[in-house]
């Protein structure tokens, strides 16, 4: 299969999102949002939330496009991100004062639920693990192109537009409109009534992450995506911080991932690296050399963000918020990157965790 190179872009730059996503948010729920800093950290926030979905369709454009029986998805990836998932959230929980003062023992009984549950940026392991274990089904979806529309559009409108669209109507609509805050709600209990599992979750992205890879879009459809993306940046800004200062607590209903507002970020940064031009061979080379570590450094990079910021005072609260958050961030990545790449040379490791 020929190289994606907008797809080693895109893993690095997801990672570095993610890596961006958490660092604003480690201050995020405890500061005054009417103030500066919490202003800055909603801005870094809403910018990159992109992240996630960025790496399920990469995977999506990737995974579907060979042929993989379920004996090697089950043998090679589930059973490595089983692994992954399980030694990590050992290492999360025993990376606590506790373990530290009280010994081993004592570490493992206190944090015996967090070693099941893991960490709390390591649900993505979970989802991919499901995203996987479904990939035969994903197969059958993309062999047809009408299919593959129709499922598309189907996970649209019940996984993204109608929940965003009755959010929109609860938080800035039906205030003081009984009625209608009625029929939003009784418009709500009919959808989750018709139990459109099939269509909902995290497959909408890996399929839309092939759709997008597998055809070609026009100038000005591309501009379209742009422009609609901008405005996604836009939203993600300011409806939360609006809600913010109206609730006077911390508001983040606008950054999840299935908000039309994310989505169309989304698909504005896959476009704008997939029509990109890389003509840099040696830069194209580098960031193909570095993308192959960025799994372990998203599993490590958590880490970096709490005892920096524990043993160092090293965080986002600790000079000006504008330029605290990308160079905490910056750190924290190359840190993660450098982590990443040592353990990627130990075999057993590499094999298995990272």
């Amino acid at each position: 299969m020929e190289r994606k190179t907008y797809c080693d872009y895109l893993r690095l730059i997801a990672t570095f999102a993610v890596v961006v996503l958490h660092v604003a948010a480690s201050n995020w729920y405890f500061i005054d949002v009417n103030g500066f800093e919490w202003q800055s950290f909603n801005f870094y926030d809403s910018v990159v939330r992109w992240g996630v979905p960025i790496f399920v369709m990469v995977s999506g454009s990737l995974f579907l496009s060979r042929d993989i029986s379920i004996r090697k998805i089950y043998s090679k990836y589930i059973f490595r991100m089983v692994i992954a998932f399980l030694t990590w959230s050992i290492f999360y929980a025993l990376m606590t004062p506790e373990y530290f003062e009280n010994g081993l023992l004592y570490g493992i009984k206190t944090h015996i639920d967090a070693m099941v549950s893991g960490h709390y940026h390591m649900w993505f392991i979970l989802m991919i693990i499901g995203i996987y274990m479904c990939i035969p089904f994903y197969k059958k979806i993309i062999a047809d192109s009408f299919t593959t529309k129709y499922f598309l559009v189907l996970s649209f409108i019940f996984a993204v537009m109608i929940p965003w669209s009755i959010q929109l109507l609860n938080d800035f609509i039906v205030e003081n409109h009984e009625q209608l805050a009625n029929l939003v709600s009784v418009a709500n209990s009919h959808v989750s009534t018709m139990n459109m599992n099939m269509v909902l979750g995290y497959s909408f992205y890996f399929v839309l992450g092939y759709y997008l890879d597998n055809i070609e879009l026009r100038k000005k459809q591309r501009l379209l995506i742009y422009f609609l993306g901008i405005l996604g940046f836009a939203f993600t800004v300011l409806a939360d911080l609006d809600l913010a200062i109206k609730t006077q607590k911390p508001c983040g209903t606008y950054y999840g991932n299935f908000r039309v507002n994310v989505m169309l970020e989304a698909i504005c940064i896959h476009t704008l690296f997939k029509y990109h031009k890389f003509k840099n061979e040696k830069l194209n080379s580098f960031v193909f050399m570095i993308s192959g570590y960025t799994f372990g450094a998203y599993l490590i990079h958590a880490f970096f963000i709490e005892k920096l910021s524990l043993h160092f005072n090293f965080n986002t609260l600790s000079f000006n918020s504008v330029a605290s958050v990308p160079i905490v961030s910056a750190v924290v990545f190359i840190c993660s990157l450098f982590v990443s790449i040592v353990l990627n040379h130990i075999p057993i490791i590499k094999k298995y965790c990272v």
